[in-house]
């Protein structure tokens, strides 16, 4: 009988698959397991606006393509074994639209005595003699038996020879000499604690890759997987909900937005500004709009956003705003179709502004110019610190932005404190932009005050907006 890999849906919308349903589609989040498990261990799991299929069991690596094809964005989280298997799978299917990818506690040479789990171990464990061996396992991922409790309520329903086979199977598999290249992964995550996977493999394994490595301490090989997803991707309703929401005191408030958006109008100052293709990502409410638009004469001017406000036409420009998520929308634009592309403070909010960039590239026509900017790390970073929050993910894109095809790049950073006379004033800016915390639950009343008190130097609020400048100009 022909074995396949596992798959099974935990969320599932009922327009699963991409089927259109108005104005918003489905995503996925694509979870390969680790060995050993089933989707019972992850019924729990959950996140707004995407659908979640768990994969397992690699006794074959045949995969049903059907059930992630129609939708318009695909986040893959790979666990332990899983790396591998994802990694394949990422390379085998350009075609398909993956944006955030996340490995976490394992490697592309998972068995190996250098960058994965020593061979002797691996062997060892693949004997797995009886169910108290098992069990003994779940508890050494889990740190123990108060983690096991915590983190596999769940236990797997799989026999002892279909375990067995499985890691016989991936043994067979995986060659001695794995590819190390990491460019399919935005993220990697290494606990500190592992006892599967030893963490001076894992940032050997990882080190061309080691501006995106992050090491959660005090950690083991299973983590919360609930509290990771909720963070780890973004939650684009409530974006668009927060944003739109903040839209009528958006432009009163928005003084740092309005300095950034300056800045990128005046590096797009100089030039042909006539009959030109532009797009902007993330117009909002028209703020750096209202500063380019006059220099453009007789052009096609798009405005992507989650939420746009519309804005008149000047000098015979032609003005669209299209209500969309502008990571998706680059993907269907042709190549050398976009003359200019703006977008200040917006790339942050997509899950992968890495391939977003490369994407950029692939639209500007040669000769194009993109203007972009980003918050990065440093800005408001007392979010970080309070367990309650939803920490943003800020951009590394230093080995994108070097190693660009066919285009020149151009960065510099700035940063720009805002002052307040109390920390209740500086919370209330963070409502009124929309730049807070993007978590659907409420902070803590404690969170809240350690919060405003963390906000507070020398009796003043302080909330520091960390901004990275990136131009990028397509040989012509």
């Amino acid at each position: 009988m022909q074995i396949s890999m596992q798959q099974k849906f935990i969320q599932h919308s009922d327009n699963a698959g991409g089927h259109d349903s108005g104005n918003c589609r489905p995503r996925l989040i694509l979870f390969f397991a680790g060995w050993g498990m089933d989707a019972s261990v992850f019924a729990a799991l959950s996140k707004p606006g995407y659908d979640i299929l768990v994969v397992y069991d690699y006794r074959n690596d045949d995969f049903d393509i059907d059930a992630v094809r129609g939708y318009d964005e695909i986040c893959v989280l790979a666990w332990s074994l899983g790396v591998w298997h994802a990694d394949r799978f990422i390379s085998a299917h350009p075609e398909l639209p993956f944006t955030r990818t996340i490995a976490i506690n394992g490697t592309l040479c998972p068995i190996s005595d250098s960058y994965g789990i020593p061979p002797r171990i691996y062997d060892l464990t693949s004997a797995l003699p009886d169910e108290t061996s098992l069990l003994k396992f779940y508890r050494r991922i889990c740190g123990g038996r108060d983690g096991m409790s915590r983190l596999m309520p769940e236990l797997p329903q799989r026999g002892l020879d279909e375990l067995r086979d499985e890691l016989i199977a991936v043994r067979r598999r995986i060659p001695a000499d794995c590819d190390a290249d990491a460019a399919n992964w935005d993220e990697i995550y290494l606990s500190d604690s592992d006892l599967i996977f030893p963490i001076d493999n894992m940032r050997r394994a990882w080190e061309s890759a080691s501006e995106r490595v992050r090491v959660l301490q005090a950690a083991h090989h299973a983590i919360d997987f609930n509290s990771f997803i909720a963070s780890a991707f973004v939650d684009k309703e409530l974006v668009s909900d927060r944003f739109a929401s903040a839209s009528t005191s958006y432009e009163r408030e928005a003084e740092v937005q309005r300095k950034v958006a300056a800045i990128l109008a005046e590096a797009a100052s100089h030039g042909v500004r006539r009959n030109l293709s532009v797009i902007e990502i993330g117009s909002g409410t028209g703020v750096l709009t209202k500063m380019y638009l006059p220099m453009f004469a007789d052009s096609r001017i798009a405005l992507w956003d989650l939420a746009p406000a519309a804005v008149d036409g000047v000098n015979g420009n032609e003005v669209e705003a299209r209500a969309c998520d502008a990571e998706i929308e680059l993907r269907r634009m042709a190549d050398g179709s976009a003359d200019v592309i703006f977008s200040s403070s917006t790339i942050q909010w997509f899950n992968s502004p890495r391939r977003a960039v490369r994407e950029l590239v692939r639209v500007l026509k040669p000769g194009g110019t993109a203007f972009i900017s980003c918050y990065v790390d440093g800005t408001i970073p007392q979010l970080a610190m309070l367990d309650g929050a939803s920490p943003m993910h800020y951009p590394q894109l230093d080995d994108v932005l070097c190693r660009l095809e066919g285009a020149d790049c151009e960065t510099f950073t700035r940063s720009f404190d805002l002052t307040f006379d109390t920390p209740s004033e500086a919370l209330a800016h963070m409502r009124a932009t929309g730049v807070n915390s993007l978590a659907r639950k409420a902070m803590s009343i404690a969170d809240t005050r350690r919060l405003m008190r963390m906000l507070t130097v020398d009796g003043k609020a302080v909330l520091t907006f960390n901004t990275r400048f990136i131009i990028i100009r397509k040989h012509g």
